[in-house]
């Protein structure tokens, strides 16, 4: 079993890309104890948020699994899921370019955890407000240190230490 940390050291570093297919867009990246964890570009769309969330949803999967409550921007995968076979025949007689796949991988997702649906999804792309109050709900909050140099501490709660 795995043991988790009661506190962790995050730091958000916002860049520009340079590359060629995305020179110019904003990239954001999470370092959670100095190890890069998690990055993003674009933009209209809480990028802090959807990097938090992919860090959450790796670093918290057990605490996760065992919500009983409903949380905006979470859901539940099945690890075993295929397309329809009508998704398949449209794709390859080119009538599809996979907007239906997508569709249905998430119309066959669950807002709680099941014994189908394993893997937790967070899109933090709903806001950052919305993935703390998931990360309060697995035991932990999120205190921001130095807004202006992008750092915040995330530490158990006392509750949940008890």
């Amino acid at each position: 079993m795995e043991i988790l940390k009661d506190r962790y050291n995050l730091k958000f570093k916002w860049t520009v890309s340079k590359a060629v297919n995305t020179y110019g867009y904003n990239i954001c990246s999470l370092f959670v104890n100095g190890q890069k964890v998690s990055s993003c570009n674009g933009g209209n769309y809480d990028m802090q948020g959807t990097c938090l969330g992919d860090w959450i949803e790796r670093e918290f999967e057990n605490e996760l699994l065992q919500l009983k409550d409903k949380f905006y921007g979470l859901t539940f995968h099945n690890p075993n899921w295929q397309p329809p076979e009508e998704i398949i025949k449209k794709e390859e007689e080119g009538k599809s370019f996979g907007l239906e796949r997508y569709q249905d991988f998430y119309k066959q997702s669950s807002d709680l955890p099941t014994e189908k649906h394993t893997i937790p999804v967070i899109d933090g792309a709903c806001g950052v407000n919305s993935v703390e109050k998931i990360l309060k709900a697995v035991g932990y909050q999120n205190s921001c240190i130095d807004y202006d140099k992008g750092i915040y501490l995330v530490e158990r709660t006392i509750e949940s230490l008890n």
